[in-house]
């Protein structure tokens, strides 16, 4: 791996982000994707005290609903590698609902009255997620504590979802396919190659997933290999943070765990020598 990095924004469709990382390779770039999906720190529901239930929906039900809403978790990321290794911070929350505004008989609750105590805020950056239907009489009142965990724990504390990580696609197309054109670009299946001006040409190289499709279909005239230094890492956001906020604690826990099995090595090897001398 060489020793020196660097990661830029290169694409972001709504709620996912891609990633370039440059001068890594697989297994650097793989240990990411995996710190990105388990171990960053979140915040999600851990406990329920129930006041008030009188719903048809069972109690266990409607607090593991609730706990895989997701929540907001407005910290830096010095404060969430703190909590990876100590999760302290915790958020009280309140779900309320009743009868009131119920229509034709039901009345569907939705996770924007999940609120955090300290400030009445609705608690979720997807405040649309259904919890529950009521009917006519029906009300549920509920006392939350939100914990610090993370993805290896359960899945409710992960912050991303569909996070990949996989080598820079490089397309070079190396002859004229001449009347073939279309054969080319109709072989892709995600549409990386396209046509501009009469010529196949790369339309979108991250959409490439180095299947082997095109050249198959006009051998001699393209060849698709990955970059063994450029790796795209990719994933879509539960909603509990931003991306930077996201990457950045990712790294840093990382960089910790490394120093950490650095000096746990460097320790073996110390004793290793005392015992031989």
């Amino acid at each position: 791996m060489s020793s020196v990095s660097k990661l830029s924004l290169i694409k972001r469709e709504g709620q996912v982000y891609s990633f370039l990382l440059e001068g890594v390779d697989d297994a650097f770039a793989n240990a990411i994707r995996r710190v990105l999906l388990a171990h960053v720190p979140t915040l999600a529901v851990d406990d329920a005290i129930f006041h008030k239930n009188t719903t048809s929906f069972y109690r266990e039900y409607i607090a593991h609903r609730l706990s895989l809403v997701p929540l907001r978790t407005e910290m830096s990321p010095q404060e969430l590698v703190k909590n990876y290794y100590e999760p302290t911070a915790q958020a009280l929350l309140q779900f309320k609902a009743s009868e009131e505004g119920l229509k034709e008989g039901k009345k569907v609750v939705y996770a924007s009255e999940l609120k955090f105590e300290a400030d009445g805020s609705v608690a979720t950056p997807h405040p649309k997620i259904p919890i529950l239907e009521l009917s006519s009489g029906q009300s549920v009142e509920i006392e939350l504590t939100a914990k610090m965990g993370t993805g290896k724990q359960h899945a409710k504390w992960q912050p991303v979802s569909a996070c990949t990580s996989f080598r820079y696609p490089i397309i070079e197309i190396s002859g004229d396919c001449g009347d073939d054109c279309s054969k080319c670009a109709e072989a892709c299946p995600t549409g990386a190659l396209g046509f501009k001006d009469g010529s196949l040409v790369v339309v979108d190289p991250l959409s490439c997933t180095l299947c082997g499709a095109c050249v198959e279909a006009c051998p001699g005239m393209i060849s698709v290999r990955g970059d063994e230094n450029r790796h795209v890492i990719s994933f879509e956001l539960n909603g509990q943070m931003d991306a930077k906020t996201l990457m950045v604690t990712a790294l840093e826990i990382l960089n910790k765990e490394l120093l950490n099995i650095s000096s746990q090595l460097e320790a073996l090897a110390h004793e290793k020598k005392s015992d031989e001398s």
